[in-house]
């Protein structure tokens, strides 16, 4: 049996990371590769973290493997890095997967490879979620650069991201696949009306903004597009549900300003796992406005509640919405795009849950098998 090891955030940490790596090794255990994956002690200094916890706090963990997680990288402690090294050479692993998301962490990452590939002849795989950040600063470019040139393969999740790649890697293999669709948090305890009910919701539409809320996320349009979308739709409400890593009096300045405090339900905090069901269940559409994007976690939610998206055509988000069948692409992130957009769903007789179902059953990590099987070999 060969043996895979995989390098990034794993639980206790919470976010789209930890979730990727629960995937990642759900799936490649149930191809019959035997699996570890070396997370960190420290992921963020506190200094560098704007949210109130990085750590996930639900009473219901997806795929667990607790006893195949080794806790050992502190991000900024370069003694840690040796130890990582360490370790996956006493595991005897036939590969290393790499979960990249965040030039951060390429001193890190750098080092460990650099070890790894140099002394062991370790093949390395990095599966990358973002090239550089959503902020795109030169060191960034030059953090990724670095980092991911010890790639002997790369993994990415949209054309997107591999056309980023291929910018500055022009001549190692890339295999692409997507995001899995994030099902899991469906636990079949709700309805849409009990739904609405748990979250005191009483008007007939529901639109759902979910997820941490930064600035390129694009909340604010969305905020200034609902008065519209009210005067068209009296009967609705807009749900903006997620942990804000910014100043939160931004947006409640311009609920204010705009006269929308009575229909819009404000959920500033992370939500947890068990909780997450009823926000989704309770929604006609998950609005994800963003100015930029790679791929989005948001939307694999979405999908996994069978509920339809309105979404920017901005990174690779487009490649996974089938327009006017599973939801609607915007050109922009303009006010009255999203107001467009918005009632196009509403007055859709389209079974988007059907549209949904169909287009989820070739979407996730399903070709992992098939390139696991070239890169041990």
């Amino acid at each position: 049996m060969k043996r895979i090891v995989i390098v990034g955030p794993a639980y206790p940490y919470r976010g789209g990371q930890a979730l990727v790596e629960a995937h990642l090794f759900d799936t490649l255990s149930k191809a019959d590769y035997e699996c570890y994956t070396v997370s960190f002690t420290l992921l963020y200094p506190k200094i560098f973290f704007p949210g109130t916890s990085q750590y996930d706090e639900s009473d219901i963990h997806f795929y667990e493997h607790d006893n195949k997680i080794f806790r050992i990288i502190n991000s900024i402690n370069p003694f840690t890095w040796w130890k990582a090294y360490k370790k996956i050479k006493a595991l005897k692993a036939d590969a290393v997967v790499f979960v990249w998301w965040m030039p951060f962490f390429g001193p890190a990452y750098s080092t460990i490879a650099f070890l790894l590939k140099y002394f062991l002849k370790i093949k390395i795989v990095f599966l990358v979620e973002n090239y550089i950040s959503h902020e795109n600063r030169w060191l960034d470019k030059l953090s990724s650069k670095i980092t991911l040139d010890f790639a002997d393969y790369f993994i990415c999740q949209s054309t997107f991201v591999k056309q980023n790649i291929r910018k500055n890697h022009k001549h190692t293999p890339i295999f692409q696949t997507t995001l899995s669709v994030f099902d899991c948090y469906d636990l079949k305890q709700y309805n849409k009306a009990t739904a609405k009910a748990k979250l005191g919701i009483k008007t007939e539409k529901v639109i759902l903004f979910f997820g941490l809320i930064r600035a390129y996320k694009g909340l604010d349009q969305l905020l200034y597009a609902f008065p519209s979308l009210k005067s068209l739709y009296p009967d609705s409400s807009l749900l903006v549900v997620g942990e804000c890593y910014e100043d939160i009096s931004k947006y409640k300045k311009i609920i204010a300003k705009e006269n929308i405090e009575n229909s819009v339900i404000l959920v500033n905090k992370f939500i947890p796992n068990e909780v997450v069901e009823p926000y989704f269940k309770a929604a006609d559409v998950v609005c994800l406005p963003y100015y930029s994007a790679t791929q989005s976690g948001i939307l694999m939610m979405a999908y996994g509640f069978r509920v339809p998206v309105v979404t920017t055509n901005v990174g690779g988000l487009s490649e996974l919405v089938e327009q006017g069948k599973t939801g609607l692409i915007l050109d922009n992130n303009e006010p009255k795009k999203i107001v467009d957009g918005i009632s196009r769903i509403f007055e859709s007789d389209e079974n988007f849950e059907k549209n949904i179902e169909q287009l989820s059953e070739s979407l996730g990590y399903k070709t992992l098998k098939t390139i696991f099987i070239e890169v041990t070999t």
